[in-house]
């Protein structure tokens, strides 16, 4: 087992706080105080290059053999987030893993193996709990490319992450989330593909709320776009200057603690 999978599973989370590690990507892993692990799009293969030509530049942190992992959550379908061949081999590694996902994910979750009793739905302006987990979602603007995406808050057992998705810059939607007293907020920042870059996620991040914000969703693929992470903690001092703003390295983890945002 890789040094990531094991710091994860040994990992322990006080009261009161969470840990994260990028996954590389728009991937993230959570786990809460009561050991449950929450993935976000785990993209863990190359599977975009077997099926798009877009050749992985970085490499995973976390092979898909390893994961150990209560629940996967997914914004939308693309093979970036919704990886084609990582998810059926965590679904086989974890049986008793849900996979929570919009609607425009079914097809990629049937592909996968994933029956419908371990699936729970994600919908705009609705909530869903999973042991002490609750994940609200609202509309990402990330058409034409996937009508059904989503952006995504998630009460983790207290501390409260949002993650945009691919969408671009809309306060109109993400207002519902913002009100939720956030901890940390993760936007993409890759601006391509109607996505972010990262000036306007810096205004995400101003408006947000949040004392920590941790860019993501740019460097695996040159075709996704440039994605410019020091221009965004820039353009954070700017639009966001009491926010603490930084970037992780694949596979580094981060302590929050809930409503200070405190962090080691």
């Amino acid at each position: 087992m890789g040094k990531l999978a094991v710091e994860i599973n040994e990992a322990r989370v006080e009261p009161g706080t969470l840990k994260l590690w990028w996954l590389g990507q728009a991937g993230f892993a959570f786990k809460t105080v009561s050991g449950l692990v929450v993935y976000v799009d785990p993209y863990l293969s190359d599977s975009a290059k077997r099926l798009h030509g877009f050749r992985r530049l970085s490499l995973t942190p976390l092979e898909a053999e390893e994961t150990k992992v209560d629940l996967v959550v997914l914004t939308h379908e693309h093979t970036d987030h919704l990886d084609p061949d990582a998810l059926p081999v965590i679904a086989a590694k974890n049986p008793n893993c849900v996979f929570a996902a919009p609607s425009g994910c079914n097809d990629g979750l049937d592909t996968a193996g994933i029956a419908a009793k371990r699936r729970l739905l994600l919908e705009p302006g609705k909530s869903v709990a999973f042991r002490g987990v609750t994940v609200h979602g609202t509309p990402a603007d990330h058409l034409p490319h996937s009508p059904t995406a989503l952006a995504l808050a998630l009460d983790l057992e207290g501390v409260k992450v949002m993650v945009s998705g691919d969408s671009s810059w809309r306060p109109d939607f993400f207002a519902p989330l913002y009100r939720l007293g956030l901890d940390v907020v993760i936007p993409c920042i890759n601006g391509g593909f109607g996505n972010m870059g990262h000036t306007d996620a810096a205004r995400l991040v101003g408006e947000a709320g949040a004392p920590i914000a941790i860019p993501c969703h740019f460097w695996t693929f040159a075709e996704q776009g440039a994605g410019d992470p020091m221009g965004f903690l820039n353009a954070c001092l700017r639009e966001a200057p009491k926010v603490q703003a930084m970037l992780l390295e694949p596979g580094e983890c981060l302590t929050v603690t809930a409503r200070t945002g405190k962090n080691d």
